[in-house]
C-alpha cells in the first residue's frame, strides 16, 4: 500500500514537472547584450524594433541591435535585407546569429541581417500597422479654422504588402471654405525574388486650390527595393496609369494615359524615436508635354507611450493645367498623432 502511495506521488511530481518544462519550452526567449533575459511572446520586428509581450509585465519595444539571441518554438514569416523570405520556429545557435527551421535545420544569418518578423498565426490585424495624425488650428480674430487629418495603414504578409492612405485638409475663413483637399490612395505589393515587386495603385483626390473637383487614377507597374534594412528602406517603381479628371471651372471630364517614376525613402533612427518618410512621384502625359509632381513628407517624432507629434509638407504640381488655374498647391502642417 505505501509503495503504491509512493508511487503515484513521484508520478504526479513527475507529470507536474514535465508540464512545466513543457510550458517552459513553449515561452519565447530574448536574450540582451546587457546580459538580461526575457521570457513571454515576441509580438514581431519592425523598423528596427522587436515588440515583445514580457510574462508579468506586458510589452516592450526592443531595440534589435540590443538583442543577442532570440528563440522561440512557434513559426514565424522573416524577412531577411535581401529580400529573402524564411519561415518556421527560430533559434540562435550562437550569439549574434538567427536561424529559421521548419523541422529541419536551416543556415544561421547574421542577426542584423533580419528585418522583420511576424508570427504565421498573426491575425490580420496583428499584421496592420499605421499612425493617425489630427492638426488643428481656430484662430478667432478672423474666425478661421485650419484641419488637417493624416492617416496610413500598412498590412504585412508574406507575399503582399498593401498600404491605405488618407489625407485630408479644410481651411475655413468667415465661414467660408477657402481650401480643400482630400487625397486617398491604395498601392498593393506583390514580392518578388532577389526585392523585386510588382505594384497596383488606386487614387481618389480632390484639390480646391487647383480648382480640380475629382481625379481618379488606376495603375500598374513595377520596381524593386534598393535597400532595406533595420535604419531605412529606399525604393524605385514605375509603370503606366490611367487617369479621369474633372475641373469645377471646365465642363466635361478628360481621360489620360500616363507613365509614372516614383521614389519611396523611410528612415528611422536606430533604438530611436524618430522617423522620415518621402514619397515622390512624377507623371508623364502621352498625350501632351505634360508634367505632374506628387511629394508627401513627413517627420515624426515620439513623445510617449504611442503618441507622437509630426510635421508634414505636400506639393501637387502640374506643369499644363486648364488656362486661368494655379499649378501648384504647397502645404505644411504640424500635428499630434497616434500609433498602432
Amino acid at each position: 500500500m505505501r509503495k503504491s502511495v509512493s508511487s503515484a506521488v513521484c508520478g504526479a511530481l513527475l507529470a507536474a514537472a514535465c508540464r512545466v518544462y513543457a510550458q517552459e519550452d513553449q515561452r519565447d526567449v530574448v536574450a540582451l547584450t546587457t546580459d538580461n533575459r526575457l521570457e513571454g511572446q515576441i509580438l514581431g520586428l519592425a523598423r528596427g524594433k522587436l515588440a515583445f509581450a514580457i510574462d508579468g509585465a506586458g510589452p516592450v519595444e526592443i531595440d534589435w541591435s540590443n538583442v543577442e539571441t532570440l528563440r522561440s518554438p512557434r513559426e514565424f514569416d522573416v524577412e531577411l535585407e535581401t529580400g529573402e523570405r524564411l519561415s518556421g520556429a527560430i533559434l540562435s545557435p550562437s550569439p549574434g546569429r538567427l536561424a529559421v527551421t521548419a523541422g529541419t535545420a536551416s543556415p544561421a544569418v547574421e542577426t542584423q541581417d533580419v528585418i522583420r518578423i511576424t508570427p504565421i498565426a498573426a491575425t490580420p490585424a496583428e499584421r496592420t500597422s499605421g499612425y493617425v495624425d489630427l492638426g488643428l488650428d481656430f484662430l478667432t480674430a478672423n474666425d478661421e479654422l485650419d484641419l488637417k487629418i493624416d492617416a496610413e495603414a500598412e498590412n504585412v504578409m508574406r507575399n503582399y504588402v498593401t498600404t491605405l492612405s488618407f489625407d485630408a485638409v479644410v481651411s475655413e475663413f468667415d465661414d467660408e471654405t477657402v481650401q480643400r483637399r482630400n487625397y486617398f490612395q491604395i498601392r498593393s505589393r506583390r514580392l518578388l525574388a532577389n526585392r523585386w515587386f510588382a505594384i497596383g495603385r488606386l487614387h481618389f483626390e480632390e484639390d480646391r486650390e487647383l480648382d480640380l473637383d475629382a481625379r481618379t487614377l488606376l495603375g500598374f507597374g513595377g520596381g524593386r527595393t534598393l535597400l532595406q534594412s533595420n535604419r531605412a528602406v529606399v525604393a524605385l517603381y514605375g509603370g503606366l496609369a490611367a487617369d479621369r479628371e474633372r475641373y469645377r471651372s471646365v465642363p466635361g471630364t478628360e481621360d489620360n494615359a500616363e507613365a509614372f517614376v516614383t521614389v519611396e525613402w523611410d528612415w528611422f533612427e536606430l533604438g530611436g524615436d524618430t522617423r522620415v518618410t518621402t514619397n515622390a512621384t512624377t507623371f508623364l502625359g502621352f498625350d501632351r508635354g505634360r508634367r505632374r509632381v506628387e511629394l508627401d513628407a513627413r517627420l515624426e517624432r515620439a513623445i510617449f507611450g504611442n503618441m507622437h507629434w509630426s510635421v508634414s509638407v505636400y506639393e501637387s504640381y502640374d506643369s499644363d493645367p486648364p488656362e486661368g488655374l494655379e499649378n501648384s498647391d504647397l502645404g505644411f502642417s504640424f500635428a499630434i498623432g497616434r500609433s498602432f
